[in-house]
């Protein structure tokens, strides 16, 4: 996304909502969530679950149960998902101490294959689990989500608890639509670009990173894009100014180059200060690469 468009997404965090056209209902606005809606939408997901198993739905672990004693899911296959998820967080562990960039490239190469491999298992075996009462109290948080997102122009909600539950079909696909469009740009990608990019860090700069002061409100208060902004940019901040060498100018451009840079050249000088031969003066050391 260019400068223009991420100033965009930039205003609309501050905001703390999205204004989008609706072909039915003009002009309305997305809400961006907050602690206090999070915490609300629990409650509201464990009165549905609770009336899922009440109506006799299983439950995910009764599913799973099932499943392993029928034979049709098995232990090894749990094993084989938790040895994949702990075989990816060795590889980030490692990529993050070491600081060639084709030992990077490599490990990079590693994560995707194995991140696949995991998505697979994970996918075969929710496919087994079925429809259970976390998917009934799921979809039915998801349309309370919406009823409490979508709000008219002037910040109100769009609709009252009745007309809401009587929306028809293709009405609420369409408001579940406009909603998704709006929130795909707040992608951690998006974020993490603004937290680096001069519009952004001119002013971040200025509030000795102090979230009350940049966004003029108390923390609990702040939207889940601003946290998540903040939190990039103090990150950021933090490693250029721990950085002992000046951060090439292509490497502040891309966020992830950023981090992998940083932690090259950190795995770079602590194996130059390993491999020093202590007490012999005039010795020297070099890494290739």
């Amino acid at each position: 996304m260019e400068d223009a468009g991420l100033k965009v997404v930039f205003s609309e965090v501050l905001k703390g909502f999205t204004l989008v056209e609706s072909k039915n209902y003009g002009k309305i606005q997305v809400k961006h969530f907050t602690n206090f809606d999070s915490a609300e939408l629990d409650i509201k997901n464990k009165l549905f679950y609770d009336k899922a198993i009440n109506q006799g739905l299983p439950s995910r672990n009764d599913r799973i149960e099932y499943l392993l004693k029928e034979n049709i899911w098995t232990e090894e296959k749990n094993k084989e998902i938790l040895q994949v998820k702990s075989m990816l967080s060795g590889l980030r562990n490692s990529k993050s101490k070491v600081f060639l960039q084709a030992h990077i490239d490599n490990i990079n190469t590693q994560i995707g294959e194995n991140q696949k491999k995991l998505a697979d298992l994970e996918f075969e075996k929710e496919e087994l689990i079925g429809f259970c009462a976390e998917n009934y109290a799921s979809r039915r948080i998801n349309e309370h989500y919406m009823y409490n997102a979508v709000l008219n122009d002037k910040g109100e909600k769009l609709f009252g608890a009745e007309e809401f539950e009587e929306l028809e079909e293709n009405s609420l696909v369409e408001l579940i639509g406009l909603y998704n469009r709006s929130t795909k740009k707040f992608d951690s990608n998006n974020l993490k670009k603004i937290s680096l990019s001069p519009f952004f860090t001119n002013l971040f700069y200025l509030c000795e990173n102090n979230a009350h002061v940049f966004f003029g409100k108390p923390l609990v208060n702040l939207t889940f894009y601003q946290i998540e902004l903040f939190g990039y940019a103090r990150y950021y901040k933090s490693l250029m100014d721990n950085s002992e060498t000046q951060v090439p100018d292509d490497v502040k451009e891309d966020p992830e180059k950023m981090v992998e840079w940083f932690d090259s050249t950190k795995s770079a000088r602590e194996t130059l200060e390993k491999s020093k031969n202590a007490g012999q003066d005039g010795s020297a050391t070099s890494l290739v690469g």
